[in-house]
């Protein structure tokens, strides 16, 4: 393990760098390039990664608070099992992630012009959250539940399979297109031919 406040970089020849449990809190990583290191179970508070490059990283089991995340370079990066808590995430592409065993939670979060491009979202919640302008072009979200939240001019015309309550959430200039606006009457029990 490398210690705190001592450069994350892997070199070609070194195994990943490997956390386990670790708590990383007000840590600032803008620029650092995280790529290809390994973080189970870590908790990170108030730390800030912008423009951070985590391409290839592993993150399991994760808990992310009050955490900022501005153009993350997000290729290839595993997210299981990882929960964002009053995090600010501006322009992350979540369709860089890979898509095995991607699972993501969203609490009391506000994302920017993020992407869930292709993503499959099985279950995903969003829950009080602010997601304005944020993508979800052709994302499967089977099961994913959006409680309280705010969606300002997200785009869910190429989505399939959600369940939005307008009741519950804001919708004003979000984006759908006639063949899913099924998904908007889900819960009001009518039957759509």
């Amino acid at each position: 393990m490398v210690p705190l406040g001592q450069p994350l970089t892997p070199t070609a020849m070194q195994q990943p760098v490997v956390y386990f449990q670790k708590t990383f809190s007000k840590e600032e990583f803008p620029f650092e390039n995280l790529s290809g290191a390994e973080f189970e179970r870590c908790s990170f508070t108030e730390c800030d990664f912008s423009y951070v490059n985590l391409s290839g990283a592993l993150f399991t089991g994760c808990a992310f608070r009050l955490c900022r995340f501005v153009v993350p370079d997000l290729k290839r990066v595993h997210l299981q099992s990882a929960v964002f808590e009053e995090c600010q995430l501006s322009g992350a592409d979540f369709g860089q992630c890979e898509a095995l065993g991607f699972s993501v939670d969203f609490r009391h979060s506000k994302l920017d012009n993020c992407s869930f491009r292709k993503r499959k979202m099985s279950g995903t919640p969003f829950s009080k959250s602010v997601l304005n302008d944020c993508f979800f072009t052709e994302s499967d979200l089977t099961g994913a539940s959006f409680d309280r939240c705010t969606l300002k001019g997200a785009d869910f015309r190429s989505a399939s399979e959600f369940a939005i309550d307008p009741a519950q959430n804001n919708l004003r200039k979000a984006k759908f297109s006639t063949y899913n606006l099924a998904g908007l009457l889900s819960g009001y029990g009518i039957v759509i031919e």
